[in-house]
């Protein structure tokens, strides 16, 4: 069981992902703004959070992740939201998001993403995140690879994002197409495995094995050995 906020204006949405929730005996705490999301986050003792971008009361879920993380909140925030394209998730991310789940979504995705964010490890939850040489700064937005800084492009850093938060999670390439990709553009396999190519090329150590694995048939994960 755990505590979760959920913000959401919309009464049909939130309705079902609080019975949803619930049915799994989660106590759910329902604001239907972002001034109330907000104040409900910083007082109250949360596992996590469900926030919508969009949002009346003066400051949209985007504006409420960045001010609770500014103010050193650490609790997982997961984005429901119908913003699809791959500025808008890279912004969500480098506001304090820690997933992203677009609208209309299925049910037992949500579940999954849920319990995923509720699995993670208290290091995995701060701004820092380091595997082997690599280290991912959300503060700043850098990557560095043996303490040289690497350029990446933003879908590149949120990929990376996605995998450093979920190490030896198995991500098919339809979920990196619906969660790091731009849609309307690059939905295809060939788009994923080279973006995946690339950012290896770019992190990747010499004399080391590639971080990013490749299971044949089924997709990629993030593995430190």
């Amino acid at each position: 069981m755990a505590r979760i906020l959920l913000v959401e204006d919309d009464t049909q949405v939130a309705t079902v992902v609080q019975e949803a929730l619930e049915s799994h005996n989660h106590v759910v705490d329902w604001a239907d703004n972002g001034n109330d999301g907000l104040d409900r986050i910083n007082h109250f003792p949360y596992d996590l959070a469900v926030v919508d971008w969009h949002l009346p009361g003066g400051i949209s879920g985007l504006e409420m992740c960045r001010k609770y993380r500014e103010s050193g909140g650490k609790v997982p925030i997961l984005f429901l939201t119908g913003q699809s394209d791959i500025p808008n998730k890279v912004e969500a991310f480098n506001s304090g998001a820690d997933d992203y789940l677009c609208k209309p979504f299925a049910y037992a995705e949500l579940m999954a993403r849920v319990r995923a964010l509720l699995r993670r490890p208290p290091e995995m939850q701060g701004k820092v995140l380091k595997a082997q040489e690599i280290t991912l700064d959300l503060n700043t937005c850098t990557v560095t690879r043996c303490g040289e800084l690497v350029a990446l492009a933003p879908s590149e850093f949120a990929l990376l994002e996605l995998f450093m938060k979920n190490p030896g999670r198995l991500f098919s390439s339809k979920e990196l197409l619906d969660r790091v990709f731009n849609l309307d553009t690059e939905a295809t396999d060939e788009a994923v495995r080279q973006r995946i190519l690339r950012l290896r090329k770019k992190i990747d150590v010499d004399g080391q094995d590639s971080l990013i694995k490749t299971v044949k048939g089924l997709g990629y994960k993030f593995e430190v050995e």
